[in-house]
């Protein structure tokens, strides 16, 4: 069997792994270069020795497009709306400008206001289009037919041929605000996606190595580089998190998992060996997206968080929500939790001497002694997990209100007696202890704990779903994942006929984004059949079923 290699680019370090048969042969952290993410990348797989080794496929998860979207390096798209009527789109938290157009689409997909061309002429005179300008177009209910996104890109086409033109139709899920912001960030985030792919794959060959790249997604499944849409890409940290998780954890145990970086600490749930979904979309910054995305919170507090004096709080201290550089027992100016975790010697990297340095700028010079050092570096411990401990107390009570959630609970009553904090990151086992006490549960971490989120990543298994929903009344179907939209020339009231129908769309799907539904575990959810009566009598059949490929890993780690 090849190697196998994951990488997990952190705000503040790069990990990386290289593992053989389940074993972890080699590992790594290098510092992030934010400006210089390839180079990063190369820096660690250098280190990994991946370049003399027979690699089979090189998993990274990546900040690339998070960042871009959180420090707001976005290039401006112009993104067009058919709003319809009983919706205010002023009434919605827009984080983006947009022009509203004429035309209607109703819930079924039936158009009821034909769009208005004289006022698309007027916006073009207005709007300075040219080639490299990126153009967004989402109407409510395209989802359900597409005509008036379609009708718009023609007529923009015609007159910008070289214009980049994206529908949202093709992100098929309900949600008008979120299919409109997820379409505009995609767009936005392609061509910077597009030439680090390039780049990365190109670096990669010229060192002589075949391997081939994939990209851990926001849901904790991979897909090759190539076939990823960009935004897909966010939350990939806190996905990996969980991942790395499962792949180090028995099969079938629930837990929290609390992922510690540098910078950011990221809290997920798995129940009994399965990640919890989120049954909305990721959000990231003030964006709200239809990204299918794992169940989690991530809180800007870690290991290098710069603590400061204050006389405004009992403690005389505060943890700030940003770091400012490296720990103090790491060279740094600032001391940090890393620096109370060393001073307690409860981890073996960095200068004891220059943390208890660190710890010593916080106090007044005659309190400068080991025992208030000591008294203090549990204090911000302390600190640090009871922020920790509010945000999981918070995220939990969210948690019991998923579906997922309700249905693992019925079956599974007494599982919570066994359920129990995962820490993995640089600081799990300094952290552990002071998390544990203010939890009020079991806090484990593995031996790896370190390089976890590399780990994940590179056993993440690639995730899939196709969902079906048929109007057989209106003799049209459409694929949620896909915004594919076709006509359905099947019975009116189908049975087994769908399933196969499901089935063969499915497979050309994943074969168009280079899976083998074989080779998977794939999972058929149960089909929904709702009868459609016009006066007594049943005219046909609305239908809803999908196959997926839920998260999980291609194997668990041997210790």
């Amino acid at each position: 069997m090849a190697y196998q290699v994951g990488i997990d680019v952190g705000g503040t370090f790069t990990d990386g792994v290289l593992i053989h048969e389940n074993r972890l042969i080699n590992k790594t952290k290098v510092p992030t270069q934010a400006d210089n993410l390839l180079g990063t990348l190369l820096q660690a797989l250098d280190h990994l020795g991946v370049f003399n080794q027979p690699v089979e496929q090189i998993t990274v998860s990546t900040t690339l497009v998070t960042n871009a979207i959180l420090e707001n390096k976005l290039p401006p798209v112009q993104l067009f709306l058919f709003p319809g009527s009983g919706m205010k789109l002023d009434a919605l938290p827009w984080p983006v400008s947009y022009h509203s157009l004429k035309g209607e689409i109703d819930y079924r997909g039936r158009e009821v206001t034909p769009p208005d061309e004289l006022e698309w002429r007027r916006i073009c005179h207005q709007l300075e289009l040219d080639s490299e300008t990126q153009v967004a177009v989402v109407s409510k209910f395209s989802h359900r037919n597409k005509i008036l996104e379609e009708s718009l890109a023609q007529f923009l086409s015609k007159r910008y041929p070289e214009l980049d033109i994206a529908l949202g139709y093709e992100w098929g899920h309900a949600n008008f605000y979120r299919r409109s912001l997820t379409t505009y960030l995609n767009t936005a985030c392609k061509n910077l996606y597009t030439n680090f792919s390039a780049q990365l794959h190109q670096a990669v060959e010229q060192h002589g190595s075949q391997a081939k790249i994939t990209v851990l997604k926001a849901d904790g499944g991979i897909l090759p580089s190539t076939q990823l849409r960009p935004v897909e890409s966010i939350n990939s940290g806190p996905a990996a998190s969980i991942i790395g998780a499962l792949a180090q954890s028995d099969p079938q145990q629930s837990y929290a998992v609390v992922d510690i970086g540098g910078t950011t600490t990221d809290i997920g749930l798995v129940l009994s060996g399965e990640p919890l979904l989120s049954t909305h979309g990721a959000q990231i910054g003030p964006y709200l997206t239809l990204i299918r995305s794992l169940s989690t919170r991530s809180i800007p507090i870690g290991g290098d968080s710069a603590i400061l004096s204050s006389a405004d709080t009992p403690e005389g201290f505060i943890i700030a929500p940003y770091r400012l550089g490296p720990a103090y027992c790491l060279s740094g100016n600032c001391p940090t939790p890393t620096d109370a975790m060393r001073y307690l010697k409860r981890i073996d990297y960095g200068d004891w001497e220059r943390a208890a340095q660190g710890l010593a700028t916080l106090l007044p010079p005659e309190a400068r002694h080991p025992q208030s050092l000591h008294d203090l570096a549990l204090k911000i411990l302390d600190q640090f997990a009871a922020k920790v401990t509010e945000t999981y107390a918070s995220l939990y009570k969210e948690w019991r209100e998923e579906p997922a959630y309700k249905v693992w609970e019925v079956l599974h009553p007494h599982s919570s007696r066994d359920f129990y904090i995962w820490v993995s990151g640089g600081s799990a086992q300094g952290i552990a202890p002071s998390l544990e006490d203010k939890v009020g549960l079991p806090v484990r971490f593995s031996e790896h704990a370190d390089v976890s989120n590399a780990i994940g990543a590179a056993l993440a298994r690639p995730t899939f779903s196709c969902t079906l929903h048929l109007d057989t009344t209106m003799r049209s179907y459409r694929i949620e994942e896909y915004g594919e939209q076709g006509e359905w020339f099947g019975a009116k009231r189908p049975h087994k006929e769908v399933q196969e129908f499901l089935m063969g769309i499915a497979r050309e799907k994943a074969t168009n984004i280079g899976l083998n539904l074989n080779e998977l575990e794939l999972k058929t959810q149960a089909f929904d059949f709702f009868p459609v009566v016009k006066g007594y009598e049943t005219v046909g059949q609305i239908i809803r079923g999908s196959v997926v490929v839920p998260p999980g890993v291609v194997g668990r780690l041997k210790v």
